[in-house]
């Protein structure tokens, strides 16, 4: 019988990736247990890779010896690298690109001490209000499921304001004095500090935080603190979720719609399908939070594998707000996205020490920049793109490759030194005309380009809690998670930017983002008031959004997608080329699709494409995709078996999305 051989994922970039390559322990040498670092001869130089388990190759293979192997704990844990194979099935991702992307920080030469063990009774701060009935019958339903130990599914299905936060912290209660550990997901980084500091203030310092922007020595204590089970409860956006946990036993996704969670780079996944797995592997208790659920967890729970958990209503004295529709189509004058109804709105609520709330999910001053002689706009030289104004740099940035250009004196394309105009409005020109409109009213904007540097979105929010900012104008930013007590009006500046994306949940992510930033007005006793602005005000997804009628979208939306096999209905998997050469990228995909179809036949998917992406070419690179609809799972390994073909061609980069948001 053939001797048992190390399976080592080798950490570099190689056409074998994927597979494991089988190494002799040497005589001598202790035998690594699966998930331990190693180094290995690897052709001509040395690699690092990993042991991902044990097995006897196959006869006539040249065998090399490990070299030496990491003595500390290993990387990975059993659970852990189980999740790792399980992934690259299933978003058709090598493994060790995986591994990779997911393994932990490494000691720092002085770590800062582990945490201390916790005491086995935790002393939790009690909340001192009561809980309304719809939050006890959510609570007691999720103590009951903690209790049994046994995987359990919820969606906790609340209107905004309705104190998900405070069901969220009884249950992380629950969890502790049943000696779980608990994974809290968050959809952005920035959302973490405040998160952290309520949890902290109940829970002390059980409480850790995790993302990428954590110094290299703190993130290895947190780390060590999950894995050696004295850290209780890590809060973290989605590369928390492989978080190396011992005892997990809850897990809660709050604002689970968010698209934040998906992956938007290779390895491609969603953090809430992860985490589903998780919770499964350690018999564990997951609740998906939001007051716009996505129609995967809506349906998902219609059909009966995610129970509902309702709360319909605000804690008594607190309403939900009015919402008004202004016809943009009707305003006349100058392009803006300042009605007169919403200008007169503002002026009230600055005049009564109210504060205001605005939301135009859209960076820059002007989102294009054309001669008034050719027409010809003024596109970025890398992408193809038009190149944003940026009034505060004076300059034009491109949003894709971050390219930066001085504007130009005269048109690059025929010659004339005639002024260029600007076409479109973005945040920062709502910014001047609301300072030119308003000379008494202090606005501060909450961007990307505001909140570069580290301590920029605490000071910002912080400084609109201190009132000393009476407008918060943003992007979709302002949308998630604020409570501010004094804020009685929400503008919506132009409801339609996100129905127009290349995208099949372009309405569903309309509805949750007006719900969603509308949800910011009205939670406190003052009562609130929204006004949302549209060129498309009969639109499904802005009527029920508007209306409050969550459940004649769902309908509406469950229904065009069930016509058109989109997921929940159907699966999708998106296959995108890209390279320096056009002609090979286009070639490269026609072939590709080809022999898809003469592979796999029609009779379970239907092949779409090839296709331009809808932003041809990025960085220099080329992009044309082929779009897989169906019933994918079924013929799974014949794509697979396709792609490795295709992969071989290294000038061009075949990516590979399962499930994919944004065209």
């Amino acid at each position: 019988m053939a001797e048992e051989c190390a399976e080592v994922i080798i950490r570099v970039n190689h056409p074998r990736l994927g597979h494991f390559f089988h190494y002799r322990i040497p005589e001598g040498m202790e035998k690594p247990v699966p998930g331990t670092r190693v180094t290995v001869p690897f052709g001509a130089r040395v690699a690092e890779g990993w042991i991902i388990g044990y097995s006897a190759p196959e006869p006539g293979i040249t065998l090399r010896d490990i070299i030496d192997f990491d003595r500390g704990e290993p990387d990975f844990t059993e659970e852990i690298l189980k999740l790792a194979n399980w992934m690259a099935g299933y978003y058709l991702h090598p493994v060790g690109q995986i591994l990779d992307s997911i393994s932990p920080p490494r000691k720092p030469k002085k770590p800062l001490p582990i945490f201390s063990s916790p005491s086995a009774a935790p002393q939790l701060r009690l909340p001192k209000f009561i809980l309304t009935a719809e939050q006890q019958r959510a609570l007691e339903e999720i103590k009951e499921a903690i209790g049994k130990r046994e995987y359990s599914r919820f969606l906790l299905y609340g209107v905004t304001g309705s104190g998900k936060t405070e069901v969220y912290l009884r249950a992380t209660e629950a969890a502790l004095n049943a000696d779980h550990q608990v994974l809290y997901l968050l959809p952005e980084i920035a959302l973490t500090p405040q998160m952290n500091h309520i949890f902290q203030e109940r829970f002390g310092e059980k409480v850790g935080v995790w993302h990428h922007r954590i110094a290299g020595r703190e993130k290895y204590r947190v780390w060590e603190g999950i894995r050696s089970g004295k850290l209780r409860v890590l809060i973290g956006p989605r590369s928390a979720v492989f978080a190396p946990f011992r005892q997990l036993g809850l897990i809660i996704i709050d604002e689970e719609h968010d698209p934040a969670y998906k992956q938007q780079n290779k390895p491609y996944h969603h953090a809430r399908q992860i985490a589903l797995w998780r919770a499964q592997y350690n018999r564990a208790v997951i609740v998906l939070g939001s007051a716009t659920p996505s129609l995967e967890s809506y349906a998902s729970a219609a059909w009966g594998r995610t129970k509902i958990l309702s709360m319909k209503k605000r804690p008594a004295g607190r309403c939900l707000p009015v919402i008004n529709l202004v016809d943009l189509r009707q305003e006349g004058g100058e392009p803006s996205y300042l009605s007169e109804y919403l200008v007169e709105q503002i002026k009230l609520r600055l005049e009564r020490k109210e504060q205001v709330i605005l939301f135009l999910n859209r960076r820059g001053y002007a989102p294009m920049i054309y001669c008034p002689v050719c027409g010809e706009v003024i596109k970025c030289n890398n992408c193809s793109i038009s190149l944003i104004y940026h009034k505060q740099t004076r300059d034009l940035r491109c949003h894709y490759c971050n390219v930066i250009k001085r504007v130009p004196a005269s048109c690059p394309s025929c010659g004339s030194t005639k002024k260029l105009s600007f076409l479109g409005v973005g945040i920062q020109r709502v910014e001047k005309e609301l300072i030119d409109l308003l000379p008494g009213g202090r606005v501060a904007r909450l961007d990307f380009d505001t909140t570069r540097r580290k301590g920029d979105f605490q000071r910002i929010l912080g400084s609109f809690a201190r009132k000393e900012a009476d407008i918060l104008l943003g992007t979709q930013m302002v949308a998630k998670g604020h409570d501010f007590p004094d804020v009685t009006l929400v503008g919506v500046l132009n409801a339609d930017l996100s129905l127009n994306l290349p995208d099949f949940r372009s309405a569903e992510h309309t509805f949750q983002l007006l719900t969603q930033v509308s949800g910011r007005a009205g939670r406190g006793e003052k009562p609130g008031e929204v006004i949302v602005q549209t060129l498309n005000p009969n639109h499904y997804s802005i009527e029920s959004a508007c209306r409050g009628e969550d459940k004649l979208f769902y309908r509406e939306e469950a229904y065009r997608r069930r016509s058109l096999g989109y997921p929940p209905f159907g699966e999708l998997i998106r296959v995108r080329f890209s390279g320096k050469d056009e002609e090979k990228v286009m070639n490269n995909a026609a072939q590709f699709a080809q022999h898809i179809k003469q592979t796999v036949g029609t009779d379970h998917i239907v092949v779409l494409g090839p296709a331009p992406a809808p932003v041809l070419r990025v960085k220099g690179q080329y992009r044309y995709q082929v779009m897989l609809k169906g019933n994918c799972r079924k013929v799974r390994s014949e794509i697979e078996s396709c792609l490795v073909v295709y992969r071989k061609n290294k000038s061009v980069i075949i990516n590979v999305e399962i499930d994919p948001y944004g065209f």
